[in-house]
């Protein structure tokens, strides 16, 4: 799906809406790999207690990211 502007739909809903959200991650999902680094990133980058916690899975961040409130 290249070439469709995708990124370009997301950053102007990004910016009409940013004021509705507390967090913005942008996550590679070219494959499962990249999904996987994209959130290993996230979890390195976030003062989640959680992070100090677990060691890193996917479902950790995943969790993490759903329970999100706005701040």
């Amino acid at each position: 799906m290249g070439g469709i502007g995708k990124t370009q739909i997301c950053m102007k809903f990004n910016d009409k809406m940013a004021d509705q959200f507390s967090h913005l991650f942008w996550i590679d999902t070219t494959s499962e790999d990249t999904v996987v680094q994209s959130l290993k990133e996230i979890y390195k980058k976030t003062s989640s207690p959680q992070a100090s916690v677990f060691s890193f899975s996917p479902a950790v961040v995943l969790n993490w990211i759903a329970n999100l409130k706005s701040e």
